[in-house]
């Protein structure tokens, strides 16, 4: 009887030892799924529209500027600036040319009305500029001489020197044919304006206005009015 007592809880023994190492046994780790890489938004393209209107000033070129940076943040393929300007201060389009040209996307330039001064240079910063029916542009000389004391007079003649000859060349590059600088030069010394034929002829004007109808437009338009002229409310 002993003997079979311990027979059998031997037996029980044995036979229980598998189901518990397999109940002690941890079962094989887990890996998490590997999450596909997102593949980066395809740029939506189109043309943003900024319209300037009112005078150059330090505020106006930066808010320029930044519509153009905007632009090219979400995904414009173009900026174009329709422009209507007596012009203004020159160190504000100079900045404002120097860093639209520095945009990663294309500049287009439309005058729709006068552009006179320095929002001439803006609107040359265009590598696709566009004149529109009854629009003009003036050219006229510098006309700070009288504002400066003897003290800073030879300061102030070499920064004429420096802006007359940047601002030569934003002209220059709007030309045709280099030559023609000798029929808008006289600008240094008396004013000149441009119609819509003196504009394409001269090749300031290199694209039709009317393709303008066919471009794909990106957003809202962005309007740049400086602050006084705005409506009072």
């Amino acid at each position: 009887m002993t003997r079979r007592f311990h027979a059998f809880l031997l037996c029980l023994g044995l036979g229980a030892t598998p189901a518990l190492a397999q109940q002690a046994t941890p079962p094989p780790p887990t890996t998490a799924p590997v999450a596909s890489p997102v593949a980066a938004a395809p740029a939506k393209g189109g043309t943003m529209i900024v319209n300037f209107l009112g005078p150059v000033t330090s505020a106006s070129m930066a808010e320029i500027v930044r519509a153009g940076q905007d632009a090219a943040l979400v995904g414009a393929s173009e900026l174009q600036i329709n422009i209507s300007s007596g012009g203004g201060r020159v160190n504000a389009a100079r900045f404002a040319v120097n860093a639209l040209r520095a945009l990663p996307i294309k500049v287009v330039t439309v005058a729709m009305s006068d552009v006179g001064s320095s929002a001439v240079a803006l609107f040359c910063a265009g590598e696709e500029r566009h004149i529109a029916p009854g629009a003009s542009i003036l050219l006229h000389q510098l006309t700070r001489f009288a504002e400066r004391s003897v003290k800073t007079a030879a300061a102030m003649e070499r920064e004429d020197q420096i802006v007359r000859g940047w601002y030569d060349g934003v002209l220059l590059g709007c030309l045709t044919d280099p030559g023609m600088m000798a029929e808008i030069e006289i600008y240094n010394t008396r004013d000149v304006i441009l119609d819509e034929s003196d504009a394409r002829r001269l090749g300031m004007a290199n694209t039709e206005f009317g393709t303008l109808r066919i471009k794909k437009i990106f957003g809202r338009a962005v309007n740049i009015v400086p602050g006084e002229l705005k409506p009072v409310e």
